[in-house]
């Protein structure tokens, strides 16, 4: 397992950074600090966050749990400046790779080549189980890509997932991810489906994540109405047992949620009124596959994560 952070460097310093880390640094290294000038721009409380999160991972490695976390400022005190800590390796995301396919959905949207007012047909081919609320309704069933996309976000639907999937396509989803650069995130694979990797498997890492989020949170290629839509799904999101246990529940946060065997993971948003943060939080156990002990085990571990950012980075809000 590969450790590093970067704090908003050049693409010229990242390079160097990986050669060195794969050159020299043996599997059980923890932290390679690469500092550039602009961490000089960052707070005391950003840099005191991040000692804290190196021992956050350095404390989930003694519990055999493998962690990644991203940490980027958006706008206000920290704008620009960017951590990432932990594995550099990718994880099996569960439900966190749908962003990639909302993000791609909106994006189409915004060409005009599809509209949220848009219908199709569920059949009952379509259905999977798992979380979600499309599985209970008699088919065959119009519904709105709106309808799909929101509940694919909020409760994680699945079947609209898979329906969506079919509409969006793998090859436009691959597309943005390229055109992003992300290097590692990949939605290969509908839910339930078997899986045959490498082409056709789903792959995330929290420096891609952070990217996606980046990209999304500037309208870098989204409208304002398709990057608004998009958080206010994420607002929605009904899962409280990652980000949402480790943040007081009046601080506005929007985020999304995945969890299936050993790994449970968060990404998103606080949204503090011009100091908004986007993280990404990913872990998996190393000790067990057991759904229940992972859940049980990990998420607190997750929700720590979230708190010291939230308790760090607090200090720089205005009152």
């Amino acid at each position: 397992m590969y450790s590093f952070f970067i704090c908003g460097y050049s693409a010229e310093m990242k390079k160097l950074a990986e050669s060195f880390v794969h050159k020299f640094l043996t599997p059980v290294a923890l932290v390679v600090a690469l500092i550039s000038p602009s961490i000089a721009q960052t707070t005391a409380e950003w840099q005191n966050m991040v000692n804290a999160l190196e021992a956050s991972v350095a404390a989930a490695s003694d519990n055999n749990i493998r962690m990644s976390i991203g940490v980027a400022g958006l706008a206000g005190v920290n704008d620009d400046a960017m951590v990432l800590l932990g594995s550099s390796e990718s994880y099996p995301p569960a439900s966190t790779i749908k962003m990639l396919l909302i993000a791609t959905l909106m994006h189409q949207v915004d060409a005009g080549m599809l509209s949220l007012d848009d219908t199709t047909t569920v059949e009952q081919s379509d259905i999977v189980g798992g979380y979600g609320e499309i599985q209970n309704e008699l088919v065959p069933n119009e519904v709105t890509l709106r309808r799909l996309a929101q509940l694919t976000v909020t409760v994680s639907d699945n079947t609209a997932t898979n329906v969506l999937v079919d509409v969006v396509g793998y090859d436009a989803m691959q597309a943005l991810a390229d055109t992003l650069e992300l290097q590692d995130m990949q939605f290969g694979r509908k839910m339930f489906e078997a899986a045959t990797p490498p082409a056709k498997e789903n792959y995330i890492t929290a420096a891609d994540s952070i990217k996606l989020l980046k990209a999304i949170y500037d309208g870098e290629f989204l409208s304002e109405s398709s990057r608004q839509t998009v958080i206010d799904w994420m607002s929605a999101q009904t899962v409280k047992t990652k980000i949402g246990a480790g943040i007081p529940a009046d601080v506005p946060i929007a985020h999304k949620t995945g969890e299936n065997a050993s790994v449970t993971h968060d990404l998103g948003y606080i949204l503090w009124p011009g100091n908004e943060v986007a993280l990404a939080i990913f872990a998996q156990s190393e000790e067990t596959d057991d759904f229940d002990t992972v859940q049980a085990t990990v998420n607190p571990v997750v929700a720590e994560v979230a708190g010291i950012i939230y308790e760090h980075l607090s200090a720089a809000v205005a009152p």
